[in-house]
């Protein structure tokens, strides 16, 4: 779902010298490095990794400029160890990765050389980089998994023997590798985390599809009570490969996966069917509502992952259903006692400190965030000259974002009434690759022929993601005409409502942030 609140521009409180587990640890973190015999004639002037936040649900892109002489620095704020990838790229799926494991606290330097053009040879000091150093010289090629899953023709039952005996297969198969390139525990225990959320997101797909399909026929299917296919793939004993993967190892969470495996479970049928059947969509954040989703995530989670205890992921589940419901708590005036009703069900010493930082930032709630300062800043700023005294919405799309082109078009009608009106702007900002290109043409004569729509290249998109905090499309983020962040602002989705919906919470929001016309 697109969000507004811009995760990665939150102060947060350093967890350091709390009593939890040494795994977490709040703190900035530096990744620099040089790329070997770098030109600007190359067709990348930035690398850009993915940075997950399971504690707020939040993905971001973080963007390195590569300077001339070829070295770059990136900061970090990290919650626990990273292992990711840079990816020199916009597509991620491809071998133009330079991976890197980090720690909050560490400072990690890397030299990178493109021996062939393509695949980089890396070297590493610093930081935690010895402890993974045979791993990181492991390329793993994780589409071929995720197609065999969602191509699966078959029955359920049919299905699970696949599954479970891929799985048993690659598994031994880490194991090999590991043994013929002299891991250490470390690196053998990391390497097989990273195979296990990799197979959690894919097999749950499989389940997914079942679902897309019901909704392809009629959209209100999946979520209507007394669904016999929603009962079928809603009981428990159908995932049994849940059980063997190992998701009481806080390892999991450094994996560059987990949050999808995470997301996946969390919107599973087990975990979601029955609130779907009692009360459709439409989703309160009382707590009686609350405290009913945690004891579910609590029920399910554990014969899902066959443990009496709440692991870690049915934690973090729990937090982003307390974090989901805070905002309305503060607007009735009962956070406090609504918050302290459900903070038992967080045991986990981690998850626990996190949801109390947030339900301190929520009693210090600002509706607007400060632009920060930089070439991407600078970019937005020349944007807002063009409309003074207008709030502006950056959407962000592109032609190969289905979503985003569904989006524009529902929303036509919707926007042309906007003309009239001198107090808010749409800006499409578009990641086209070839401005030329006939598709690209034909779409915006149509659908957004008098709006503004702006083209950004691949090395602006990514500075714009680092900028807000985001990572996928489509995207929106609300500007005030002085330049603010507004972090709850308007989405294109909501002209679904209406125009009149949209004008009022319009003048909601513009009353929440306070901005005066000069």
């Amino acid at each position: 779902m697109k969000r507004t609140i811009i995760a990665s521009l939150l102060t947060l409180v350093a967890l350091a010298g709390q009593a939890q587990e040494p795994f977490f640890r709040t703190d900035s973190a530096v990744v620099r490095g040089r790329i070997v015999d770098y030109s600007t004639d190359k067709d990348f002037q930035s690398i850009s990794a993915l940075v997950p936040d399971v504690f707020t649900g939040e993905n971001s892109n973080v963007t390195a400029e590569i300077r001339q002489d070829g070295t770059f620095e990136k900061h970090l704020l990290l919650h626990y160890p990273l292992f990711s990838w840079f990816y020199t790229s916009i597509e991620t799926e491809g071998y133009q990765q330079i991976p890197f494991y980090l720690c909050p606290g560490d400072t990690l330097d890397i030299t990178i050389r493109f021996n062939d053009g393509v695949i980089p040879e890396c070297e590493y000091s610093g930081g935690h980089a010895d402890e993974v150093a045979r791993l990181l010289k492991v390329r793993y090629d994780v589409i071929l998994l995720y197609d065999s899953c969602r191509n699966f023709e078959g029955d359920i039952d049919a299905y699970n023997r696949f599954a479970d005996s891929l799985y048993t297969v690659q598994v031994h198969e880490a194991n090999r590798q590991a043994d013929s390139l002299h891991f250490t525990p470390f690196e053998r225990r990391l390497a097989l985390c990273d195979l296990a959320s990799n197979w959690g997101t894919a097999y749950l797909i499989y389940f997914d599809q079942i679902k897309t399909k019901l909704e392809q026929e009629d959209p209100r299917a999946p979520y209507k009570a007394d669904n016999a296919v929603m009962e079928r793939i809603s009981q428990l004993e159908l995932y049994p490969l849940l059980k063997r993967l190992p998701n009481a190892d806080s390892l999991m969470l450094a994996t560059r996966f987990f949050h999808r495996y995470l997301r996946n479970v969390e919107y599973s049928a087990p975990m979601r069917y029955p609130l779907y059947a009692k009360r459709g969509t439409s989703w309160e954040g009382n707590r009686q509502n609350v405290v009913e989703q945690l004891l579910l995530n609590h029920n399910v989670g554990q014969r899902l992952f066959e443990s009496k205890e709440d692991m870690l992921p049915i934690q973090l589940m729990q937090l982003h259903v307390v974090n989901d419901a805070m905002e309305q708590w503060m607007c009735e005036g009962t956070i406090e006692e609504d918050f302290s009703a459900v903070k038992p069900f967080l045991k986990h010493p981690a998850v626990s400190m996190m949801a109390q930082q947030f339900y301190e930032e929520m009693l210090a709630y600002e509706p607007t965030l400060p632009l920060p300062e930089g070439a991407a800043a600078d970019f937005i700023k020349d944007i807002l000259k063009q409309y003074p005294n207008r709030y502006i919405i950056l959407d962000f799309w592109a032609m190969y974002c289905g979503s985003c082109k569904m989006e524009i078009k529902d929303t036509r009608n919707f926007r042309q009434r906007l003309h009239e009106r001198e107090d808010v702007k749409f800006v499409f900002l578009a990641n086209e690759r070839n401005p030329k290109n006939r598709a690209y043409l034909d779409f915006v004569n149509e659908h957004l022929k008098d709006e503004a729509n702006i083209v950004i290249d691949d090395t602006r998109l990514r500075q714009l993601q680092d900028l807000f905090g985001f990572a996928g499309l489509p995207y929106n983020v609300t500007l005030t005409p002085d330049g603010r962040i507004v972090r709850e602002g308007l989405l294109l989705r909501q002209f679904e409502l209406g125009y009149d919906s949209f004008i009022q919470r319009l003048e909601e929001m513009k009353e929440e942030v306070g901005f005066i016309e000069k």
